[in-house]
């Protein structure tokens, strides 16, 4: 399994919109081939927010990473009004 990470900060009003859009966009995802999981989690206090994408492979997630998952960024990035934070891709080498 592979996941991505992607980390940015965000004004603390900005992340309920976020989380909205997050949630219009999950059924889409769940729909493309390798997909896994994804988690949002966010810290209120100090407004950093981190996604985790979890994928079957890395063919999987770097297909993902060419087509919607480019746009879904983009589209998160405007909603938050910070420019696209890079991506970090991990192999999952433990899962408990």
């Amino acid at each position: 399994m592979f996941a991505q990470v992607v980390s940015t900060e965000a004004e603390s009003d900005k992340l309920a919109g976020l989380l909205t859009f997050c949630e219009e966009q999950l059924p889409s995802f769940r729909e493309v081939p390798g997909f896994k999981g994804f988690y949002l989690l966010a810290d209120r206090q100090s407004g950093k927010v981190l996604t985790i994408s979890l994928w079957d492979s890395d063919d999987d997630l770097r297909r993902n990473n060419e087509g919607r998952g480019a746009q879904a960024r983009q589209e998160a990035s405007a909603e938050l009004g910070v420019t696209p934070p890079p991506v970090a891709v991990y192999e999952v080498v433990l899962q408990a």
